[in-house]
């Protein structure tokens, strides 16, 4: 079957992958769209020859295991690529991302190929039957949303704060448009212009000027000079914690949604965190419970999903499709390697 192969030294070519097996109580589902995350184009790098990405999927059963009866081939599912244990202390404790069972599990060989085995643990607990009116690139989306279903959960936001969202990729937007419908005041800071005008638009959030002054006296002036109650950081870039550490209040939040690239320091004023009691924490990846609520979401149209598909490739142009993030040009690229 084809694949785009990640070669161990950053790059990435179409060949040829072995098919995944089939699994006792598992299946096995042909691709029909697969997203290109921005934490996968982070592991390229390090990534070992051979290596397939891609986890944001949905596709076609094609079979099914012996003892499946909950899916059938034809049926169109979407599925996550991680499953918690559910019982161990991370899992008991709210943390299930941090689960071993969880960091082990995966779809195999990985999304972008033609063909994926699922097992029967994702069966039971992270896959989704797609209706007949929602397309399979909008379900694929499932995974990220989950992701921001958590960390809106997470957040513990009350109606009437004002957060500010900090990197506005798709799950950045997704998170901001969570937050508006919860009657928060919602302000949005991106290096890119355009990009701070689309996701504005879909949210429903407010727009900032891109510059770290102008964000400032904005989110001030609107707080009465307090600043925002919680910094939600979407990006990567060292500089925009120190930003947040800015723009939060006394007694807010700075909530971690993004790594740094392995390697990369940060520096931090202790200080303005210690002294102005500031809270710092992280969401990383979602749970069950909150990807099956984001498919409920998606399904009922009620986050703007499809509005942040800008492009759909076949899999044989995944060099295009990276090539249009990098370079700022793309929101969210879809990949369909049955075409």
């Amino acid at each position: 079957m084809r694949a785009a192969i990640l070669d161990g030294k950053g790059n990435i070519r179409i060949g040829e992958a072995p098919m995944p097996r089939l699994g006792r109580g598992g299946a096995i589902l042909r691709v029909t769209a697969v997203g290109i995350c921005g934490s996968d184009l982070v592991k390229f790098g390090g990534a070992p020859a051979g290596t397939i990405l891609g986890h944001e999927v949905a596709g076609v059963v094609e079979r099914v295991g012996a003892g499946v009866s909950r899916f059938h081939p034809g049926d169109r599912i979407t599925s996550a690529h991680h499953v918690p244990c559910g019982r161990c202390v991370y899992c008991r404790g709210g943390n299930e991302s941090q689960c071993a069972f969880f960091r082990s599990t995966n779809i195999r060989p990985g999304g972008w190929t033609e063909f994926i085995a699922l097992s029967a643990r994702h069966l039971e607990k992270v896959t989704f039957r797609i209706p007949r009116n929602l397309s399979d690139g909008v379900a694929s989306l499932t995974e990220p949303l989950g992701c921001a279903v958590r960390a809106v959960r997470r957040a513990g936001a009350r109606r009437g704060d004002t957060f500010v969202v900090i990197g506005l990729g798709p799950v950045g937007i997704l998170i901001a448009a969570l937050f508006v419908r919860k009657g928060v005041s919602v302000f949005l800071l991106d290096r890119s212009a355009k990009r701070t005008r689309i996701a504005a638009g879909l949210s429903g959030a407010v727009a900032l000027r891109p510059s770290p002054g102008g964000a400032l006296h904005r989110t001030l002036r609107a707080t009465g000079g307090r600043g925002a109650d919680q910094v939600i950081l979407c990006a990567g870039a060292p500089s925009t914690l120190a930003l947040a550490l800015r723009l939060v209040r006394r007694g807010g939040k700075v909530h971690l949604f993004s790594g740094v690239p392995g390697g990369t320091g940060v520096e931090v004023d202790v200080n303005s965190i210690y002294k102005r009691e500031v809270e710092l924490f992280s969401t990383y990846s979602s749970t069950p419970a909150d990807l099956a609520a984001a498919f409920r979401l998606i399904r009922r149209r009620e986050v703007p999903a499809a509005g942040l598909i800008s492009h759909t490739l076949p899999l044989s142009r995944i060099g295009t499709g990276i090539d249009l993030i990098r370079r700022g040009e793309a929101l969210k690229v879809i990949l369909d390697p049955s075409r």
